[in-house]
């Protein structure tokens, strides 16, 4: 029996995915297994895959019609033989060294839960280094602060904690679907991690986090941070619950903001107008109050607050002339 399943939804990605699968091939621990979960590619990935699979004793391919990420790393849970449960994605990859760090780090604690750091490669190559303050214990705080981010493919599961308490992503979501499955991890289980940085995110042109951002999904964005604090409110127990309510309610806030001011430079006015209608973003002052967000994001609350054309115009010609010019000059 593997040790671990590392789940692998793909769709349409065969540009990148042999070069996912050769990072596995590098591993120094190789008691593992793969599980491919084509979600109804359209561009040659299933050739791919069966072609690579031939000759190998490791890897489980299943086929489905397209049905999203959420539905396909379910499958992936259901269909892991190992004790352990790694999710990456078909563009991602580990250091050679990724397993046998997070297994060791398990084996010392008996942890559920084993998370590590994580590089961002971004277009042109260019690797970095996402801090990250390597919490232990109930992180659950510092993860909705974004205090120390890490990356929910970064992290070793064990499959037990998974079966036993129907944690599974959420159906029909495709955007936020890894915050809300990781907050429901971090609510129930403590973390031990490796202070390392051992998993790679590759940014690329087409992605969905890459992509520009239009209004459907932003707003789905936004509504993937309401379930979380919809799970929360419901099933958050613990001592701290007043203060992780505060803190997933800056959370949706954040995010709000965002979206507004990303209105605010297309100048999607209407739209502004809206959302203020339609919602209780004004009346979330009072997290500011309570230190629950940065001066930046109080700033630009600042700016939307004045529910001023005027103000919003002149904020747009900031941004669209002055700010992207300076950037430019730089």
């Amino acid at each position: 029996m593997p040790a671990v399943s590392i789940i692998i939804p793909i769709y349409n990605s065969s540009q990148f995915i042999i070069k996912t699968l050769i990072s596995l091939e590098a591993q120094s621990y190789n008691n593992y297994e793969i599980i491919l979960i084509n979600d109804g590619s359209t561009d040659g990935s299933l050739n791919i895959l069966m072609d690579y699979k031939k000759n190998k004793n490791n890897i489980i391919l299943h086929s489905q019609k397209n049905s999203g990420v959420s539905v396909a790393r379910n499958k992936g849970i259901e269909l892991a033989n190992g004790d352990f449960i790694a999710f990456l994605d078909s563009d991602d990859t580990y250091s050679p060294t990724f397993l046998e760090k997070m297994l060791a780090k398990q084996k010392e604690n008996d942890a559920n839960i084993v998370y590590c750091g994580f590089n961002r490669i971004d277009i042109s190559g260019k690797l970095s280094p996402i801090y990250n303050s390597f919490m232990e214990g109930n992180i659950l705080n510092p993860y909705l602060q974004r205090n120390g981010y890490f990356h929910f493919s970064g992290m070793l599961i064990r499959k037990k904690i998974l079966t036993d308490n129907l944690i599974y992503f959420e159906l029909g979501c495709n955007i936020s679907e890894d915050l809300l499955f990781t907050v429901k991890l971090l609510s129930n289980f403590d973390c031990y991690c490796v202070k390392e940085y051992l998993f790679n995110y590759v940014q690329r042109t087409g992605s969905v986090m890459s992509s520009l951002w239009y209004e459907d999904k932003w707003l789905a964005d936004i509504q993937g941070r309401q379930k979380i604090l919809l799970y929360l409110l419901n099933n958050y127990d613990k001592d701290d619950k007043q203060e992780i309510i505060k803190l997933a309610s800056a959370f949706i806030f954040q995010r709000e903001i965002s979206y507004l001011i990303d209105c605010i430079k297309k100048m999607n006015y209407k739209k502004i107008k809206y959302y203020l209608k339609q919602t209780d973003f004004l009346d979330k002052e009072i997290l500011f109050n309570e230190h629950k967000l940065n001066n930046k994001d109080k700033n630009k609350f600042k700016v939307i607050q004045k529910n001023n054309r005027v103000i919003w115009f002149f904020y747009t010609l900031y941004y669209r002339f002055f700010r992207l010019n300076v950037k430019f000059f730089k």
